[in-house]
C-alpha cells in the first residue's frame, strides 16, 4: 500500500515538473519573441539615425575627409515601465566609402561600387556602415541581437540618401562572384533614361539623369557612370 502511494506521489511530482518545465519553456519563448520585436524597433531607430546623419552630410557638400561620425544611440527602455523589462542599444560604425578626392579604380569584387552616377547634378558616392543592435533583460543578460551591413547611395541632390543593400550577418550570404553590397546590377538595366520604350530587364536602384528641352520637349541622356573601389 505504501509502495503504491509512493509511486502515485512520484507520478504526480513528475507530472507537475513536466508542466512547470513546459510553462517555463513557453515563457522563455515569449520573452525572446518580444525581444526580437524590440531588436527590429531599435534597428529601424539606428537606420533612421544613419540616414539623417548622412543626408545632412550630403547637403553640406560631401567634403572629402569629413565623413559624419555617430555616437551610440541612447539606451531605449521598452516592454514596460521602470525598471525596464527590456533595454535596447544600437551603434553605427562606418565601414568604407569612396569619398576621397580621386577614388581608386575598382580592384576587387568585394569592395566595388558599380554604376555610380557621376553627373555633376548628382555626384553620387557610396558608403557602407555596420548597424549593431542589442536587447537586454533587466538583469543585463542579452536576449537578442542583430548585426547588419548597410550600403547607401549618397547624392548631392534630394533625396540625398538611398539604401541599396543590406547584408544581415545572421541570415544573409553573398553569392560567389557578386559584390558584397551592390544590388543595382551590372550594367544599368536602362542605360538611356530617354528610351521610354526600353524600361530595362529588371528593377534596380541606379540613378539616371535626363535633360528635357523646355521649348521642344526633346530628351537628352545625361547619365555618366563609373565603377570605383570603396
Amino acid at each position: 500500500m505504501l509502495a503504491n502511494a509512493l509511486v502515485c506521489v512520484a507520478l504526480v511530482a513528475f507530472a507537475a515538473n513536466t508542466i512547470l518545465s513546459a510553462g517555463l519553456l513557453s515563457v522563455r519563448t515569449s520573452i525572446h519573441r518580444l525581444a526580437q520585436n524590440y531588436v527590429n524597433q531599435d534597428y529601424q531607430r539606428a537606420i533612421d539615425s544613419l540616414q539623417t546623419g548622412v543626408a545632412a552630410y550630403a547637403r553640406s557638400g560631401m567634403q572629402a575627409g569629413s565623413l559624419p561620425t555617430f555616437t551610440p544611440l541612447p539606451a531605449l527602455c521598452a516592454g514596460g515601465p521602470t525598471p525596464c523589462a527590456f533595454t535596447g542599444t544600437a551603434t553605427i560604425a562606418l565601414l568604407r566609402s569612396d569619398f576621397e578626392a580621386l577614388p581608386a579604380p575598382c580592384d576587387s569584387a568585394s569592395a566595388c561600387a558599380n554604376n555610380e552616377e557621376t553627373n555633376l547634378y548628382v555626384s553620387e558616392r557610396r558608403l557602407s556602415a555596420r548597424v549593431s543592435v542589442t536587447v537586454r533583460a533587466a538583469d543585463g543578460g542579452i536576449l537578442a541581437a542583430r548585426d547588419a551591413d548597410v550600403t547607401l547611395r549618397v547624392m548631392s541632390t534630394p533625396p540625398y540618401v538611398a539604401i541599396v543593400g543590406v547584408g544581415d550577418h545572421s541570415v544573409d550570404a553573398i553569392a560567389s562572384g557578386d559584390p558584397a553590397s551592390e544590388d543595382a546590377g551590372r550594367p544599368p538595366a536602362t542605360s538611356n533614361p530617354c528610351a521610354i520604350g526600353s524600361p530595362g530587364n529588371s528593377d534596380d536602384t541606379v540613378v539616371r539623369v535626363a535633360y528635357e528641352n523646355a521649348q521642344t520637349g526633346a530628351c537628352t541622356d545625361g547619365s555618366a557612370w563609373r565603377t570605383t573601389s570603396y
